[in-house]
Order: C-alpha cells, then sequence, then structure tokens
C-alpha cells in the first residue's frame, strides 16, 4: 500500500459559511440544520482576531506552541461550503490582504481547506473559484463508493441520489484535484458494498488515495453485520494487495491498525495527548461565537451546551475551554473496556460527538467491534505484504 499524502501542518481556522445544505445525509452529525448564512462582516472580524492575536488558542506555554509558528489552513464547512462561492472567495482575498499588511508570519504559508459533497461544480462560478485557487486549494469530494450506497445515504431533500451529478464533472474535476483524495463515510448499509465501492473508487474514478472510515454513533450492529463486514474486509485486503503499488487505503493504515498498542503502551507514548486537535482549531459560527473546533458548532449538537472559546464581540476570552479540550486525555475519557483493551491506540472517538450526546465530555465506544476486525485484517494485509 502506497503512502497517506502528507498533510499540510498548521494552525487550522473553520469558517461555517451556512448552516444548511443541498443535500440531506442519512447519517449527517449536523442534526440542527438551519438557513443561517456567516456574514463577509463577521469573517473579516474573524480574521482581524486570529491575525491580532499571538496566542489565540492559548497554546503557549505548551507543547502545542509549535502551531503558532507554522502555516495557517482556512478551512470552510456548511452544508457545504461551495454553495457560496463569491462569500469564500472574498474572505480568502481578505485574508491574503490583511496577512500581507501586517506581515502574518503564516502570509506565505498558508492553505485552504474544502470538504464538498460534488454537487455542485455545474456552477460557473464554483469553477471559476476552484480553478483560481487551485494551487492552494486542498478540495476533497465526499464520495461514499458504489452508486447503490451513495445514493442510498447522500441524497437531495426530495430523496434523488447524488451520484449522477458528481459524476457529470469528475473529469473536470480531476483535471484540476487529481491528486486529492477523497471522504469516504460508512454506515451500516454500507457493509454490504465495502469491496464493491472501494473497487469502483480505484477502478472506475481514478482515486488512489481513499480516506474511508465508519461513523462514530451508535449502528446498532447485529453479529449479520460484523459477520458480512469480516467477509467484505477479508475481499478488499485482497484487493489492496493486488494494487500495493498505487493504492491507499486507510482501513487499514499500518500505523493506526496493524500496529495498534493497549491503552498502557498507547499512554507511555503520549500521556496527555487525546485523539484529535479540536483543542487547537477555532471554529466561527454564524452566531459569532468561536468554538474550539467545528463539532462543537451550534448545529451539530444533539445536546445543548457552551464551550465556546470567545466571540467576534470580546475576542478570543475564554481560551480557558481550549485547555480544557486539551486536557481531555484518554486516562480521563476512557472506561475500564477501554483501559483493558490491547489495542486502544486504534479506536476512532470524537470528543466533540461525546459531548454532542451528553452535554458532557465522554468517550463513545461504538465502534469496538469494527476497529478489532480492521486491526485484524490489518495485520493480515501487512504480514503478507512484508512477505512478498
Amino acid at each position: 500500500m502506497i503512502d497517506k499524502i502528507k498533510e499540510f501542518q498548521g494552525l487550522n481556522i473553520t469558517f461555517n459559511t451556512g448552516e444548511a445544505c443541498n443535500l440531506k445525509c442519512k447519517y449527517c452529525y449536523e442534526v440542527n440544520k438551519k438557513p443561517t448564512t456567516l456574514s463577509l462582516e463577521d469573517a473579516k472580524k474573524f480574521i482581524d482576531l486570529i491575525i491580532s492575536d499571538p496566542d489565540p488558542v492559548g497554546a503557549i506555554g505548551t507543547k502545542d506552541e509549535w502551531i503558532l509558528k507554522s502555516g495557517i489552513v482556512l478551512d470552510f464547512i456548511g452544508g457545504d461550503s461551495l454553495m457560496y462561492p463569491k462569500l469564500v472567495d472574498d474572505i480568502v482575498s481578505y485574508f491574503i490582504f490583511q496577512a500581507h499588511l501586517h506581515n502574518y508570519h503564516a502570509k506565505d504559508r498558508w492553505r485552504m481547506s474544502i470538504s464538498t459533497n460534488g454537487t455542485l461544480f455545474s456552477n460557473p462560478d464554483v469553477r471559476k473559484f476552484c480553478e483560481k485557487y487551485a494551487n492552494n486549494l486542498s478540495l476533497g469530494v465526499s464520495i461514499d463508493g458504489c452508486p447503490e450506497i451513495h445514493d442510498m445515504n447522500r441524497v437531495y431533500n426530495d430523496g434523488r441520489g447524488s451520484m449522477n451529478d458528481i459524476l457529470e464533472w469528475w473529469g473536470w474535476y480531476r483535471t484540476y484535484f487529481g491528486d486529492s483524495s477523497t471522504k469516504a463515510t460508512a454506515n451500516k448499509q454500507s457493509i454490504p458494498y465495502l469491496f464493491k465501492s472501494l473497487k469502483f473508487m480505484y477502478e472506475e474514478l481514478g482515486i488512489t488515495q481513499i480516506m474511508h472510515n465508519f461513523i462514530m454513533e451508535d449502528m446498532e450492529l447485529e453479529q449479520s453485520d460484523l459477520d458480512e463486514l469480516d467477509h467484505q474486509f477479508a475481499l478488499c485486503v485482497d484487493y489492496v494487495l493486488e494494487h500495493k503499488n498505487d493504492l491507499y487505503w486507510s482501513m487499514i493504515d499500518k500505523m493506526t491498525f496493524a500496529e495498534a498498542k493497549s491503552f498502557t503502551e498507547n499512554c507511555e507514548e503520549s500521556p496527555n495527548r487525546g485523539k484529535c486537535g479540536s483543542g487547537n482549531m477555532p471554529a466561527l459560527s454564524p452566531n459569532g461565537k468561536i468554538y474550539p473546533c467545528f463539532r462543537f458548532l451550534p448545529h451539530t449538537l444533539e445536546v445543548k451546551s457552551d464551550y465556546s472559546v470567545g466571540s467576534l464581540q470580546e475576542g478570543f476570552n475564554r481560551k480557558e475551554n481550549f485547555k480544557f479540550i486539551r486536557d481531555q486525555t484518554r486516562e480521563k475519557l476512557s472506561s475500564d473496556k477501554c483501559k483493558e483493551c490491547e489495542i486502544e491506540s486504534a479506536c476512532p472517538y470524537c470528543l466533540a460527538g461525546g459531548i454532542s450526546e451528553k452535554g458532557y465530555p465522554y468517550r463513545t465506544t461504538y465502534g469496538c467491534e469494527i476497529t478489532k476486525l480492521q486491526v485484524k485484517w490489518a495485520r493480515e494485509y501487512w504480514r503478507r505484504y512484508d512477505s512478498i
């Protein structure tokens, strides 16, 4: 299996351009969608705060201080941010101007990141925007696999599938963003289509970097689902081995799954590290508040809670919430079940996802059985790979 493309390192700041979407994906974590849009003036204020504050995330004096001296990623989420191409263009133009005006340390070390559902490329303004920033834009298209499963889950409000609209402009996308990866999301319904989806994305769409993961919410899996998943993984491992020289599939990543560690081993290596970077990823909501990451935005929360780190009016006046999030270590969040697990490091969880469910930090464990299968087949893959 080829290596995963290295991600651009830097401070990640997120603009929630709108709380609505042109799709209604069946597993979406944005549970409170509404027709609210970010104003350009608020986006400008956010940029001004980031540029003027030498420590917007309260990282000075911590192991994360490096992030303040590296590059910066302008991340745009919605819904789908390509619903507003002029707004995003204006935001980026303002950042570039202000960064150079104030000699911001990352003025020449910035990237833009957008994950799109791929249905909006028919809009010439969208294509013009994407082509304009192609050299600085990481543009990932969310494709869940073969048309059968994609059109089962990623649907318009009227229930119509979205794959045909993606395929119509796929050639254009590949021309400008051919090296980009895809974000493939799987749920219970995806299991029987896992191998077919992997094959479709590689052979029909030409994607060689496939970031594929299961949702972290409770899928209410039965043993028959896990048995089928075991079978699908066996097929997928054979297939990836056949294409080991030009395919990356995150489901069997070597470091994450084949080299999974126990809770004790993991904590010895990274005693104070949680699972993600949510304590260093300020995200602006259309309501004018700033949150520790996009999964803390109000339209993503099932249980109402406020972990904001500041606002456009008062600046980053609640940086202690960044620290609170960073302090949610595996030791604090893990149950006895996790602490006794021999492959604990491989298990994904989302701190904000837990807060969304209960209003306070806890570690969800819905994916345990899936992770066990991933570790099993990742180790089998790499054993066979190393023996070739």
